[in-house]
C-alpha cells in the first residue's frame, strides 16, 4: 500500500491543510478568548475541505480506475501527516507566543471566558482546546473526507444486479 502513495503529494497537501489550521490557532492564541472558539473550527473545516480536494485531485491524477482502498489509504495518510504536522506546529505557536507555557513562571496567554466546567491548566485550557482541535477535530473532517469521497469520485463502480422476479 505505501508504494502506491505519492510522498510528495501527500506532503504539500498536509502542509497546505495543517498551514490552515494553524492560521486559524495563531488567530486564536493571539485573541485567547473562549468566545472566539470558533475560529478553531473554521481551522478545521477548511483542514476537511483541503483533504476532500486532495482526495478528487488524487484520483482525478490516477485516471479515476484507482482501487477505492487504496485511494482511501492515501487519503488517510495524507490526513495523518497533516494532523502531525498541525500538532507540532501549534506546539511552536504556544512555545513562542507565551513563554510560560512550557517553561517555570506563569502563563501569559490564558484562556478568557471558559467557563468553569472546562478543562484548566496552566493556560486556563488554551492548550487543551488548540490540541484538540488539531487531534480530534482534523482527524475527525480528514477521516470523513478520505472515507467517503474515494466512493463518490470513483468512475467504474459497478452496480448491483436486480434480483429476477
Amino acid at each position: 500500500m505505501f508504494k502506491k502513495i505519492n510522498w510528495k503529494y501527500t506532503f504539500i497537501s498536509a502542509f497546505i491543510a495543517a498551514f490552515l489550521f494553524c492560521i486559524c490557532a495563531f488567530i486564536f492564541i493571539n485573541k485567547a478568548d473562549y468566545t472566539v472558539s470558533w475560529i478553531l473550527y473554521l481551522g478545521s473545516v477548511m483542514f476537511f475541505f483541503t483533504m476532500a480536494i486532495t482526495t478528487v485531485k488524487e484520483n482525478r491524477k490516477r485516471g479515476g480506475d484507482e482501487s477505492t482502498v487504496s485511494l482511501v489509504f492515501a487519503s488517510l495518510v495524507t490526513t495523518f501527516v497533516g494532523i502531525i504536522i498541525s500538532v507540532i506546529t501549534c506546539f511552536i505557536l504556544l512555545m513562542i507566543m507565551d513563554k510560560g507555557f512550557i517553561f517555570p513562571g506563569t502563563a501569559t496567554k490564558v484562556l478568557q471566558e471558559a467557563p468553569p466546567a472546562s478543562i484548566q491548566g496552566k493556560t486556563g485550557g488554551l492548550a487543551f482546546k488548540v490540541f484538540f482541535a488539531a487531534t480530534v477535530l482534523c482527524l475527525f473532517g480528514g477521516s470523513i473526507a478520505s472515507v467517503t469521497l474515494p466512493f463518490y469520485t470513483k468512475r467504474n463502480q459497478t452496480k448491483q444486479s436486480e434480483p429476477h422476479g
